[in-house]
């Protein structure tokens, strides 16, 4: 169904899609930082209670950064499938590009929105640089618990190899039994 607005007349329509979509956009947006955010800190939790070794923090963390990825993906073709199916562009695939020029603010490219609905391009921008710059500052933050979750698991890493090797320092080199022999006597 293509909705129509009256040429001269205040676009309403336009302003009231595009206002509480940014609103649903956002309001998404926040739902699933919020999640995998407290998803991010569950598992560096874990890696700290268990001692892990630093190099699987780093798998957690560009986990994170892929699901951040994916949540934008994922409000671009919000805004695709309400272009197309408000028929202001007909192929599915076009509008999820439109909307992803635009959400990011890339530019328009080839296509336009129907000039009774232009109105709405600027509003999806706007979407778009609020959940951007929300993302941003939740990947300043996850990279500060990242730095400081690496620098502790570094430093037991550290202390149990060293560990170790005081502890075969101590028993002295193994022989072809498996026991240890006994220190060198002068």
């Amino acid at each position: 169904m293509l909705l129509v607005s009256l040429p001269g007349v205040i676009p309403i329509e336009v302003l009231t899609v595009g206002g509480v979509m940014l609103v649903v956009i956002v309001l998404i947006h926040g739902a699933g930082l919020d999640r995998n955010i407290a998803r991010y800190k569950r598992r560096c939790d874990t890696l700290r209670k268990k001692g892990r070794h630093p190099q699987l923090a780093l798998w957690t963390f560009a986990g994170a950064i892929l699901l951040m990825l994916c949540l934008h993906l994922l409000e671009i073709c919000i805004w695709g499938i309400v272009l197309n199916r408000a028929g202001l562009i007909g192929d599915l695939r076009n509008a999820i590009y439109f909307s992803a020029n635009t959400y990011t603010t890339l530019g328009y490219g080839e296509m336009i929105l129907p000039h009774s609905w232009q109105e709405l391009g600027p509003i999806m921008a706007i979407s778009g640089l609020f959940t951007f710059a929300w993302t941003t500052s939740e990947l300043f933050n996850i990279v500060g618990y990242h730095h400081e979750l690496v620098a502790e698991l570094s430093a037991r890493h550290k202390e149990k190899v060293e560990s170790r090797r005081r502890a075969h320092h101590r028993e002295g080199p193994a022989d072809k039994s498996g026991e240890p022999s006994s220190p060198r006597q002068p």
